[in-house]
């Protein structure tokens, strides 16, 4: 095989292999979860995105793919326009390479121990990175407490 042949084979394998083996972007996109295990309805909005709504005992997943907010509200009851949230809480998220989680407490110690660790800024009611770093728990414990509703017997049948 003369050079000319060669180097001409050489570029073609080069031209079809190279665009292959150049890296792309990193990103994380890690599928987690908000979960609701309170008696509340909560309403869940990611980057200011559509608004998500949790009844009791439901969870939904969320693609975590770049820095990023969830918006949380609870509300007694089916929120309805003008409706005042009993708890409200933005917590921002991580998702680089192959970590992904929701960033909480102080920068104190954070190269030693890691952020979150002495736990500076509370996140109650709600529980963060667990089971899995990313998800989000609203409830069962500590939650505000709701009126009955108005209910009027009717004994008349």
């Amino acid at each position: 095989m003369t050079k000319r042949v060669w180097c001409v084979w050489a570029g073609l394998v080069l031209g079809v292999a190279g665009p292959i083996s150049v890296p792309a972007p990193t990103s994380a996109d890690c599928l987690r979860r908000v979960y609701n295990r309170s008696n509340l309805v909560l309403v869940a909005r990611q980057d200011g995105g559509p608004p998500t709504m949790l009844l009791p005992g439901q969870s939904v997943r969320v693609r975590l793919s770049r820095p990023g907010q969830i918006d949380l509200s609870a509300y007694c009851g089916i929120p309805r326009a003008g409706g005042v949230p009993v708890e409200q809480r933005t917590f921002d998220y991580e998702a680089v390479l192959d970590r992904c989680f929701v960033r909480f407490g102080g920068d104190l110690f954070v190269p030693q121990l890691g952020r979150g660790f002495i736990g500076l800024q509370e996140t109650a009611p709600f529980t963060v990175n667990n089971p899995q770093q990313g998800d989000i728990i609203l409830g069962p414990v500590a939650q505000p407490a709701c009126g009955a509703p108005q209910t009027i017997l009717n004994r008349r049948g």
